[in-house]
């Protein structure tokens, strides 16, 4: 609010009269100026009589004199600012920054007269301007959100209303979309940076199932010394806290009507969001139908390769197949697994076709990468530790099949993903398991064999497996770690987080049961194989 007798600034006539998309393309710096009243002048006819600090609605038509001279007669009247319908002269532009004079241009499509009685209306009764604004601003978003401008249209919006910056969050508070303002846009990176720190989250917004008990929520927080601060408001949608929308500045104060906009802007975006998550449920409906027929054999080479098209995929690159699923019998829901499969695609920007099928996701992968096989070893190990980070007792099998050439060797490279998956989970593997390189797996697989193993690992590892039923221990846990730490005791240790004495205690109590000297290699040898067998095949005995 300005200092001279409570008059309204150019910048709050900007935010609460003037259309959402308004912009202001001069003297940005000079919107402090006061406000007395606004007045619409033609601009092919002389100045009329003026008292200053006067807004101008300058109606189009062709300039009674040059721009400079249009420009001096406003500076001699002490004109607060120019308001004029897109497109504006260039020239213009150059003159009012020159002479700090603000100059904000309207949307094509507005009424002068219209937003002349808006402005009017703001001088003379604030508090009822207020209450129509609201309806206005409402109604204004709804008509952005129409246009089909995405999350992206509407931030910009609400960024040119508010002259501050605008950040939207999902839940995970990654940014989904945002605009700065000049004052930060040397500052952006590191603001966002800040704002993706959960731990500035205010406490009440940081349980997205508890929000909708509050209603119309926003918190106004400092976020850094230099007066860095924030408004945000949860974007609610279904019962549930879905993100997060963010004004920021770092001088201006957060007004009432600050809360209302970015409150309504919360709720469109909630619609919006709403809107893309049907589009996204319809389109992977349809990729899951394409894939699954393309593994039914339905579709002919030409057939798969325009369908690929459809969603602008190159059906024609060399794939690899990834089945990735759960371990375990208490894990998250599948639908949960393939959200995070889907966010590691979006960050790695990996060229991918992705469904989910009978609990399991089942992803198509190309690469630029000569190696595709690295590739998707590098892209399975992201998925590994998205799912560490999100949910910590949570484990997963993934199995990766060989690198096809054609869409319709796809479900060959499928089959062997799925082979590779299941020995994974059986073997309860830390690691994307590769299907070139499961060797000795694929024998102890083999259902001939079966009796001939089980009776391997009897032998072997019987009595310990028949200790652990009894005692209700877990030596056999004790035995696999130490073999896979290759017999050393400090690593067994810090794996199992035991004492390497209390390892040491275990390890002899294993060897008295097992009337095995683990010493020798050809037993630890036997012993390993025999562990492997129990993975394998100790469910079918």
């Amino acid at each position: 609010m300005s200092a001279e007798a409570g008059l309204l600034t150019v910048a709050e006539i900007c935010r609460l009269a003037l259309p959402l998309n308004a912009q202001v393309l001069a003297a940005a710096h000079a919107l402090e100026r006061p406000v007395r009243w606004a007045v619409t002048v033609s601009a092919d006819a002389p100045l009329p009589y003026l008292e200053g600090d006067e807004l101008l609605l300058v109606a189009p038509a062709e300039l009674s004199c040059t721009p400079s001279e249009f420009i001096s007669a406003c500076c001699r009247a002490n004109v607060a600012g120019l308001v004029m319908l897109e497109p504006v002269d260039p020239l213009l532009i150059a003159l009012a920054e020159a002479e700090r004079l603000p100059l904000i241009a309207l949307p094509r499509g507005s009424r002068l007269r219209d937003v002349e009685r808006l402005i009017v209306g703001l001088l003379i009764d604030r508090q009822g301007h207020f209450e129509r604004r609201s309806a206005q601003i409402y109604e204004q978003l709804i008509e952005i959100a129409t246009e089909n401008v995405g999350l992206e249209g509407i931030v910009q919006a609400l960024g040119n209303f508010l002259h501050k910056g605008i950040v939207l969050q999902d839940k995970h508070l990654r940014v989904q979309a945002c605009v700065a303002t000049p004052e930060l846009a040397s500052d952006w990176d590191s603001v966002l940076t800040l704002l993706k720190d959960r731990s500035k989250l205010p406490q009440a917004l940081s349980d997205r199932h508890r929000l909708p008990r509050h209603t119309s929520i926003s918190y106004s927080q400092t976020l850094r010394n230099d007066g860095l601060s924030r408004l945000v408001t949860p974007i609610v949608a279904q019962g549930i806290g879905r993100g997060y929308l963010s004004a920021v500045t770092r001088s201006a104060p957060f007004t009432e009507l600050d809360r209302l906009v970015l409150q309504h802007g919360a709720t469109i975006c909630a619609l919006e969001m709403a809107r893309q998550k049907m589009i996204s449920e319809a389109e992977k409906r349809l990729r899951g139908d394409f894939l699954h027929n393309l593994l039914s054999g339905t579709f002919t080479e030409a057939e798969a390769l325009a369908e690929g098209d459809r969603f602008r995929h190159d059906m024609s690159a060399p794939h690899v197949a990834i089945v990735i699923a759960w371990q375990g019998e208490k894990h998250p829901s599948i639908r949960r697994l393939e959200t995070l499969v889907n966010t590691v695609i979006q960050n790695r920007n990996a060229q991918a076709l992705v469904y989910m099928r009978e609990e399991e996701i089942r992803l198509f992968l190309a690469a630029d990468s000569r190696d595709l096989v690295t590739y998707a070893r590098a892209f399975a190990q992201s998925v590994i530790e998205a799912a560490a980070n999100e949910y910590r007792q949570a484990r997963l099998a993934i199995g990766i099949g060989s690198v096809v050439e054609r869409p319709a060797d796809w479900i060959s490279s499928y089959r062997d993903a799925a082979h590779a998956a299941n020995i994974a989970r059986r073997l309860r593997a830390e690691q994307p398991l590769y299907a070139a390189d499961l060797g000795i797996y694929t024998l102890l697989a083999r259902p001939d064999l079966r009796n001939d193993l089980l009776a391997l690992r009897d032998k072997m590892i019987g009595r310990l497996l028949s200790h652990d039923e009894r005692q209700r221990t877990d030596l056999l846990q004790t035995l696999e770690a130490f073999l896979e730490s290759n017999g050393n005791a400090t690593q067994t240790a810090d794996k199992l987080s035991v004492h390497r004495n209390t390892l040491l205690y275990r390890m002899s109590r294993i060897q008295d049961i097992l009337k095995l000297d683990l010493d020798q290699t050809d037993v630890r040898l036997a012993v390993h194989l025999a562990l492997k067998i129990h993975r394998l095949l100790g469910d079918e005995s």
